[in-house]
């Protein structure tokens, strides 16, 4: 790798390909920097940039200036930027997907998921680990992690690692076109600007005797981070540490076949969001919603304490209490958060109220009122109980297909849209009330909601795009579909064709409505894949301006009386007040899948909202605490 794509430098800055003026980035580094710049922009340069060199070469530092001055532009000079940055020293497997992951604005409970993310978009991705070396078993998240994205053709890795480590010899022997930066090399740093900055640094110092390592004037700033070796598990330890190193210390606890307890188990579960910088109220909370209502048993692993006798590892020794006292704890230590965990039902808890994987979440009505609706991937709709924690039953689409949504008709016929974009009732047709039970089996169409019915049932034939989300009206059902059109289908205008607008740039991922009023307008809010949500009365012209917009896809849309809840694909949910109050925000850490909101949490406040957030493992209901006026 040449350094012939420095452009010219100066005493205050350096010009990269594009001609715009950087940082310099010190200790004579300027061909070394150029060389990475060139390497960004040049489509044609190997996929893999190792940049290497022994303790105190400055490896850490020339990857921070390129993060930070070099790798944030595209324009006609190249692309030159960075999109995920992982600083992995401290880090295991799962730490270093979830780094990668955050940066990318996806959720990924493992390695598997992270390539699966990276590769369903093919755009051009360059990511960024450092201190590789320093990586819990860097050897595996090497196999693991590195190695895999790098079998993506659209992936770009740049990776930092000390020279002479076993993760740095099996990474360059694994991919034979790599470009290699070796900063003990002197060609990689201007003598001259070394000597400067030496003089700068530390005046009357000898820069021969240190050039080129700058780490031998200023001394190794590398920080280890502390392992994790608790005496147990318990919560206070875990919120308290380093969320890295409390992960590596599971993942390790796992491999040596130790148990890690429901608390370990909630911990992994919920991990990418435990990871996040936050304070530990925060993590406490989410930890809380990770653990489970009907969590039992014991705490954790048996710490440190020896391979026999009751303190050993993996034993009953060093526990961290009940699954109650842990709840109590993390109550207590999550109390300043604007959130209140109102139950979490877990894959852990063994089918005691947990309804199965749910892929999307509705309000029930009619003969399902007060009923929260949970579809699976495999087509099932479980009616649940929200304030005894139980499923009172199951409905069945007729077909194992995975659900996008489900719905709830006037009349409580409950309805799926499926991967495909059929409509099929879950279960039967909700029957007449009792006064025209009689009358419809002598008329059909006395039935006054048939006509609406039909039209639901019919409308994938009647639109030239494929369905791909849908929402109840308050007499009627909303469609999104592919090509980003809103269709609304309502008892009075059902036929013959809904009442269609463009609101998206790409699908229609998700929709919520909002009545004003018991018999006034209502109010549709959109999600897109375009990172949008929209908002639209029908009859009316939709909102020129988005009410809500993130570089991410929205998944999952609900309301509130007075609030807006939005999902996204980075993990995220936002309750939004609709008063102009400030938003708050939690992470469950995996990838949410629907999001629901009903009134009331049967503890005698009946205008709390609820907010259920549905996932592959776990089924969460918070209450938000927001702040009096």
């Amino acid at each position: 790798m040449p350094p012939s794509r420095l452009a010219g430098s100066g005493e205050d800055g350096m010009a990269d390909t594009a001609g715009i003026r950087l940082r310099r980035p010190g200790a004579g580094r300027e061909p070394a920097a150029a060389a990475l710049l060139g390497w960004l922009t040049d489509g044609r340069a190997p996929r893999l940039c190792l940049v290497t060199g022994p303790e105190g070469a400055g490896k850490s530092h020339l990857l921070a200036w390129l993060v930070q001055y070099g790798g944030t532009r595209s324009g006609e000079g190249g692309d030159r930027r960075v999109h995920a940055v992982a600083p992995l020293a401290g880090a295991g497997v799962r730490g270093t997907s979830w780094l990668l992951a955050d940066d990318l604005r996806v959720t990924a409970r493992a390695p598997g998921e992270l390539v699966e993310a990276v590769a369903a978009d093919t755009r051009r991705t360059v990511l960024a680990v450092a201190d590789l070396h320093a990586a819990r078993r860097p050897g595996a998240v090497v196999e693991q992690v590195l190695l895999p994205l790098l079998r993506l053709p659209h992936v770009r890795l740049l990776a930092e690692s000390r020279t002479g480590e076993p993760c740095t010899a099996a990474l360059l022997g694994a991919v034979a076109n790599r470009a290699v930066l070796d900063l003990a090399e002197e060609r990689w740093t201007n003598r001259d600007s070394f000597s400067r900055w030496a003089a700068g640094r530390i005046p009357g110092t000898d820069a021969a005797e240190a050039y080129p390592f700058p780490g031998r004037l200023l001394g190794s700033t590398a920080q280890e981070r502390e392992p994790f070796r608790p005496p147990a598990l318990t919560p206070s330890s875990v919120v308290l540490a380093d969320p890295h190193s409390v992960t590596a210390y599971l993942e390790d606890a796992e491999l040596d076949g130790e148990r890690i307890g429901t608390l370990g188990r909630a911990w992994l579960r919920a991990g990418q969001s435990l990871c996040r910088k936050q304070p530990p109220s925060s993590r406490a909370l989410v930890l809380l919603a990770a653990l489970g209502d009907e969590t039992g048993g014991t705490g954790g692993t048996g710490g440190t304490g020896g391979t026999g006798g009751t303190g050993g590892t993996g034993g009953t020794g060093g526990t961290g209490g009940t699954g109650e006292g842990m709840r109590n704890a993390l109550t207590a230590l999550a109390a300043p958060e604007p959130w209140r965990v109102v139950r979490s039902l877990t894959r852990d808890d063994g089918g005691r109220g947990w309804p199965g994987p749910v892929s999307a979440l509705a309000a029930g009505r009619a003969g399902h009122a007060g009923a929260l609706l949970a579809a699976d991937h495999l087509g099932d709709v479980r009616v649940l109980d929200p304030e005894r924690r139980t499923v009172r039953g199951r409905l069945t689409a007729g077909e194992t297909s995975a659900v996008r949504s489900v719905f709830c008709l006037p009349e409580g016929t409950v309805a799926v849209l499926d991967e495909w974009g059929r409509v099929r009732p879950a279960g039967e047709v909700a029957e007449p009330l009792p006064g025209l039970r009689i009358r419809v089996l002598v008329d059909p169409d006395a039935d006054p909601w048939r006509a609406l019915r039909d039209a639901v049932f019919t409308l994938p034939g009647a639109v030239d795009a494929a369905l791909t989300t849908a929402a109840p009206l308050p007499d009627g059902v909303a469609f999104g579909d592919e090509r980003g059109h809103v269709h609304v289908l309502a008892r009075n205008t059902a036929c013959p064709a809904p009442l269609s607008r463009e609101l998206h740039r790409g699908r229609v991922t998700a929709l919520a409505a909002l009545p004003l009023g018991p018999d006034g307008p209502v109010l549709l809010y959109s999600g897109g894949l375009d990172g949008r949500v929209r908002a639209w009365g029908p009859g009316a012209e939709p909102m020129p301006s988005p009410v809500r917009e993130r570089p991410v896809p929205v998944v999952a849309l609900s309301t509130a009386p007075d609030a807006l809840v939005v999902a996204w694909a980075d993990g995220l949910v936002e309750y939004e007040p609709l008063d102009g109050g400030p938003a708050i925000a939690f992470r469950p850490g995996p990838p949410v899948r629907a999001v629901c909101c009903l009134g009331g949490d049967g503890g005698g406040d009946g205008d709390t909202p609820l907010v259920t957030i549905g996932m592959d493992e776990a089924l969460i209901t918070l209450a938000p605490q927001l702040p009096s006026n």
